[in-house]
C-alpha cells in the first residue's frame, strides 16, 4: 500500500505540473491571439490607407500626365512658329521689305539726344 501510494503521489505531482505547464502556455496563447488579432485590425488599417494612397497617387499621376501633355505640345506649337517666324525674316523678301521701310542708311530709330525743356515738358 505504501508502495502504491508514493507511485501515485508522484503522479499526482507530475502531472499537477503538467497541467499547471499547459494551463500557462495556454494563457501566453490567449495572449499571442489577441495581440496577433491588434496586428491584423493594424495591417488592414494600414493596407486601407494605403490602398486610399496608391489611388490618390494614380490620379494625380494622371493629372500631371496630361498637364505635361498639354505643356509639351504646346512647346513644340512655340517651337514651330519661332521656326517659321525666323524662316519668314532671313527671307530675302523681307529683307527687300526692310530696306524699303527704312528711308536710308543714315536713320536711325535710336534718340539721341533730348533737351532739358523737353526733359521737363514730358516729366509733367
Amino acid at each position: 500500500y505504501e508502495g502504491l501510494m508514493a507511485a501515485k503521489t508522484k503522479e499526482v505531482k507530475a502531472l499537477t505540473a503538467t497541467v499547471e505547464t499547459k494551463t500557462a502556455d495556454i494563457g501566453e496563447l490567449g495572449v499571442e491571439i489577441v495581440q496577433m488579432k491588434e496586428d491584423l485590425s493594424d495591417t488592414q488599417a494600414a493596407l486601407l490607407a494605403d490602398t486610399k494612397f496608391i489611388e490618390e497617387l494614380e490620379t494625380s499621376c494622371k493629372t500631371k500626365t496630361a498637364e505635361w501633355e498639354e505643356r509639351s505640345k504646346t512647346r513644340a506649337e512655340e517651337l514651330v512658329a519661332l521656326s517659321d517666324t525666323i524662316k519668314a525674316l532671313n527671307d530675302d523678301d523681307a529683307l527687300d521689305l526692310f530696306k524699303k521701310t527704312l528711308p536710308g542708311a543714315s536713320s536711325s530709330l535710336l534718340q539721341v539726344s533730348v533737351s532739358s525743356k523737353a526733359m521737363r515738358a514730358r516729366a509733367l
